[in-house]
């Protein structure tokens, strides 16, 4: 089982590489995308920019070259990060692989809403075992439990009279005429009897 991770990991790897000497720069497709990326993010601040551009470069890399897991190049990244530190220490490191390090490794420490796959909820792989744990009754990993019942607090009292129905509000403009035919019913003999 060693032997297939190896050249797993070994195709992983080349295509981690791949992704990284990939020329983006005279890329015409990427170019004319990148343009609405970066006139979208201005007003942002320069690491939220160079995110904006990575996360790019990864969509379009894995959509139209080769696909690959971003959250695995990232921990490849790292790894690379850690051993050619170690080894840059012991031999000097090229130039070409020192530029790509120290522009690399910022944008990795700096991002904390990334993580390795091993932090990652470990989310079903298929459609059958997530039916297989819904049959067997089970929760489903990495799904929030939202539970069944409303609030326990009492509810306010209501502050505003009811906004009337149709048929209530055409009873209450009956009331209201009505009300004003008698008051004017009323006012004239009123002022029959005053002038007698």
């Amino acid at each position: 089982m060693e032997l297939e991770q190896e050249p797993r990991e070994s195709q992983q790897e080349q295509v981690f590489e791949k992704f990284e000497a990939y020329d983006f720069e005279n890329d015409a497709t990427f170019q004319t995308g990148l343009k609405s990326i970066v006139s979208n993010n201005k007003t942002k601040s320069e690491k939220e920019q160079h995110d904006a551009i990575q996360n790019a470069k990864f969509f379009y890399f894995a959509r139209f070259v080769q696909p690959f897991d971003y959250n695995q190049y990232k921990a490849w990244l790292a790894k690379k990060s850690t051993t050619s530190t170690s080894v840059g220490s012991a031999e000097p490191a090229s130039e070409s692989q020192s530029s790509v390090t120290a522009t690399e490794e910022p944008q990795s420490s700096l991002n904390p809403d990334t993580s390795t796959p091993a932090a990652d909820p470990s989310y079903p792989k298929s459609f059958q075992e997530i039916c297989d744990l819904i049959a067997a009754g089970k929760p489903i990993p990495g799904i929030r439990q939202i539970p069944n019942n409303l609030a326990d607090g009492t509810p306010s009292e209501a502050k505003l009279a009811p906004k009337l129905k149709p048929w209530e509000q055409k009873k209450a403009a009956a009331a209201a005429a009505s009300t004003t035919t008698t008051a004017e019913a009323a006012a004239p003999s009123e002022s029959i009897q005053e002038s007698v």
